[in-house]
Order: structure tokens, then sequence, then C-alpha cells
């Protein structure tokens, strides 16, 4: 059985950035949450951890580089992540105040459709942002407490077969000596496991940002179709409308096409605010799964299915970015289609040429920019022929 907060009967409202809200509200980086000293210091607190993290797990596995490279990659695999988490952190806290805004303005826009249709737009889109953003952080809390199961797992067998326990973190990092002893051991071990859940919530914070604002931006225009073919419909084609009814229309075509001008506003600034964070993650997207991939012939037994989970997660991060991307693409297309399908036509020349207008704007389809190309399920195509490429080449070499 679904918690509730996954069903359709849970509160519309308290679906709008679920997610997000609870997971960077764990370390104190959710941009409408009250900046007060703690939190403060408890988000330098999680920077620090990350960011030391980061540099530990990249220390380690150059070092090891030359030595083992098996172990080499076992440690930069996972640091790739750590650095993005690191970047995605940084964009969130920098740009806290544009989130902020977009969050705001996003949400009361939303709450103005209430129609049926549109509550059942709103609905379906909010419930499955929440389902699609668990899932993320499911496969991110199971692969980073994998590393710990691993670790824990190893040393037992270890020590069943009368060896010592060896004194490393769960993800393979540089710690001076003296931190990998007793008593300081169980307490640095700790610190490391708490740095791959920073590094999981800040990967739900960012993607589900954008996952959600990808839909709910959806909602909108879907709302924005159903009004305009509703305003421009004309039940009885023989009865021509009134020159005081073709004014009414005209007020309010001109209200909806500063709607459409404000959906378009809001995407570009979406775009600014994601633009780093998105390009980040597709560029290093392939080579963490192409890594996983390479690490799992490498390794045997725990070693396989820690891999294997987090291919999954990295995998289901990159689905949520396209299917965002690809939703407000076909709501723009949907947009243009549907007006140009309406009775637009039986109306006066201004009104056509408002409608004719708005059918050109949607046909530029808003899409997120990001340098070099847009998210959508075609450039998940590229992405997985990509890291075909890499695994089949690593097979070669191996």
């Amino acid at each position: 059985m679904l918690p509730q907060f996954l069903t359709t009967a849970y509160p519309m409202e308290r679906h709008y950035f679920l997610l997000p809200k609870f997971a960077l509200s764990l370390i104190g980086f959710y941009p409408e949450q009250e900046r007060t000293f703690l939190i403060r210091l408890w988000s330098f607190f999680n920077f620090f951890i990350l960011s030391y993290g980061c540099f530990a797990e990249a220390y380690y596995g150059i070092y090891y580089i030359r030595i083992n490279i098996v172990t080499a990659l076992d440690a930069l695999c996972p640091v790739a992540s750590s650095i993005l988490s690191l970047l995605k952190m940084c964009c969130i806290w920098w740009y806290r105040e544009e989130l902020k805004f977009l969050i705001q303005r996003v949400r009361f826009l939303t709450e103005e459709q209430r129609s049926e249709r549109k509550l059942s737009y709103k609905k379906k889109s909010y419930t499955l942002v929440t389902r699609l953003t668990t899932l993320l952080l499911f496969c991110g809390f199971c692969t980073s407490t994998s590393y710990s199961v691993r670790h824990l797992l190893d040393n037992m067998l270890r020590k069943a077969h009368g060896k010592e326990w060896i004194y490393e973190t769960p993800f393979k990092m540089m710690f001076p000596d003296p931190l990998l002893r007793l008593p300081l051991y169980p307490f640095i071990y700790m610190l490391v496991h708490w740095h791959g859940y920073i590094t999981v919530v800040c990967f739900v914070g960012a993607d589900g940002f954008f996952l959600g604002f990808c839909l709910y931006l959806t909602v909108l225009l879907q709302s924005l179709r159903d009004d305009v073919t509703d305003l421009l419909d004309i039940k009885n084609i023989f009865n021509i409308p009134t020159k005081k009814e073709e004014e009414r229309i005209v007020k309010q075509m001109e209200r909806l096409v500063d709607r459409h001008n404000e959906i378009a506003e809001l995407t570009e600034r979406l775009s600014g605010v994601m633009v780093e964070i998105t390009l980040g993650h597709f560029v290093t997207s392939s080579l963490i799964i192409g890594t996983s991939v390479i690490d799992m012939l490498l390794f045997s037994g725990v070693g396989i299915i820690v891999y294997l989970v987090y291919t999954c997660a990295v995998g289901t991060e990159i689905y949520l970015y396209c299917l965002g991307g690809t939703y407000i693409m076909e709501a723009c297309s949907d947009l243009a289609h549907s007006t140009f399908s309406s009775h637009w036509y039986g109306h006066n020349v201004r009104i056509q040429k408002m409608t004719l207008l708005m059918i050109a704007r949607a046909q530029r389809v808003l899409t997120i920019k990001i340098p070099f190309f847009s998210p959508s399920l075609e450039t998940l195509t590229s992405i997985l022929r990509f890291t075909g490429s890499l695994i089949a080449l690593a097979k070669s070499v191996l």
C-alpha cells in the first residue's frame, strides 16, 4: 500500500515541491526556509562536509591510479556525483532569491486555475512529480546506504575468517591516519555516511525543482490552451458575434496573451537558474554510468549490486530531466495545434491577428535552454548511445 503522500487523495496544495522542500530543508538550503543563525550554521556545516568529501575522494582516487586502478575507480566513480552535488548546492544557494520568486509566482498562477478540468491537470501533474521525485530519493538513499552496507559486510567476512578489521570509510576517502583509528573512527565513519546522504538530498532538491517547474508550467500551458479554445468557441456558426461580444473577447484575449508571455518569461528565468546544474548533470551522466558499468565488470558479489543500484539512480535522474523538458515542448505544440483548430476564423480581423500571433508564439516551443542541447527524451537516447560506446570501449580494453 502506497504512503498517503503518493496517492491522489493527498491534498493537492501540499504536493507542491513536497520532496525538494523536505530534502533541502534537511540541510538548510530550501529557498523559502527562514535563514536563522542556527540554520546558517547547519547549512555551512553540510557545505563543509560535502566539500571536504569531494576533495578526499578525488585525492584518494588520483593517488591510487598508479597503484591499483580498481580501487581508484571505486573512489572516482562516486566523486563525480559528489562534485556535481556540490555544484547543485552552490547553485541553489546562489540563485536562492530567484528560486524563491519562481516558487511563489508559479504557485500563485497555478492556484488561479480552479475549473474542474484544470484541477484534474493539476492533480495528475502534482502527483506525478511527487512520485517520480520519491523514486529518485529512494534510489539515491539505497545507493548511499549500499556503500556502507558493503563496507560492513566485507569487514564482517574478514572477522569471520580471523582477519583484522580494515579502518576505512564507506566511500573511499583520504584522511590523516589518527582520524581512522579508535576512538575517532566511528565519528569519522558517521560523517562520511552523512556526506553520502547530503549528496542524495542535493540531487533530490535540484532535480525535483527542475521536474516540478517543468510540469507546473505544463499545467499553466494546458490551462491556457483550454481558456483560448473556450473563448474562441462559437457554438452556433450561423450566429455572428456582436460588436460588444467581440470587444469582450479582445479584452480577454489580451489577458491570455499576457499570460502566455509570462509563462515564456518564467521558462526563460528557469533556464537561467538551472543552466549550470543541467549542463553539469548531462556532461557527467554518461561518464558516471559508463564508469559504474566498468566497476560492475571489475567487482564481484556485493560490489556488483552497489554499482547496479548506482546506475539505476543516475539513470533515473537523467530520465527526470528529459521527461520534464519533453512535457513543456509537447504542451507548447498542443497549445498551437488546439488554438489553430479553434473557431478563430469566425471572429473579426483583430481577434484573428491576435490568435495567429499566439499560434506563432506557441510554435516557438518553450525549452529549458542549455548550451549545445535541450533536455528531452531524444537527448536521453543520445546519452544512452554514448554510454553504450563507452561500455563497448571498456570491454575491448578489459
